[in-house]
C-alpha cells in the first residue's frame, strides 16, 4: 500500500486575515477548518496529482462538490451561503498557496541534486529528480 502524504496550508487574505487551515492528502482528501465552516471532500480518481487537480478546478465545480459532501445536513440558504463564501474565498487562496509552493520548489538550484526514492506526484518531481522542500523521502547523491 502506498504511503499517503499530507500537507497543511494556513490561508490568509491579502491583508493577512486568517481564512482557514486546509489539509490535502496525496490520495485526494481535502479537509478544512475555516471562518466559513468546516468542510471536507474526497476525490479518489482525479487522473492527475491531487494538487494539480485542485489547480485545475473552477469555483463552481468546487462549491458543488462541497455541497454534495454535506449529504447528512439539510440544504438551507444559510448552508448554501456559507459554502458559496467558503468556495469563493478559500479556493483562490489555496490555489495561490499551491502556485507559490510550486514556484518555490522550481526555483531551487540544480547544484544540489536530490534523487527521489518515494515521490508520488509530478507536481514536485521532474525526471525522477525531486526538488528539495517537498514531502517526499529524499536521499542526497
Amino acid at each position: 500500500m502506498e504511503e499517503i502524504k499530507t500537507d497543511s496550508y494556513t490561508l490568509r487574505t491579502e491583508d493577512g486575515q486568517w481564512l482557514g487551515q486546509v489539509v490535502l492528502t496525496s490520495d485526494g482528501l481535502l479537509g478544512s477548518v475555516t471562518d466559513y465552516g468546516n468542510f471536507s471532500y474526497a476525490w479518489r480518481s482525479t487522473g492527475m496529482p491531487f494538487k494539480e487537480f485542485i489547480l485545475s478546478i473552477t469555483t463552481d465545480y468546487f462549491k458543488n462538490k462541497i455541497i454534495q459532501g454535506m449529504f447528512n445536513m439539510p440544504r438551507t440558504k444559510q448552508i448554501e451561503h456559507a459554502v458559496n463564501m467558503y468556495s469563493e474565498k478559500l479556493l483562490p487562496a489555496l490555489k495561490k498557496a499551491l502556485i507559490e509552493e510550486k514556484n518555490r520548489i522550481s526555483m531551487i538550484p540544480d547544484t544540489k541534486e536530490i534523487i527521489n526514492t518515494d515521490c508520488d506526484a509530478d507536481f514536485f518531481c521532474q525526471n525522477q529528480v525531486c526538488m528539495a522542500g517537498t514531502s517526499c523521502n529524499r536521499n542526497l547523491r
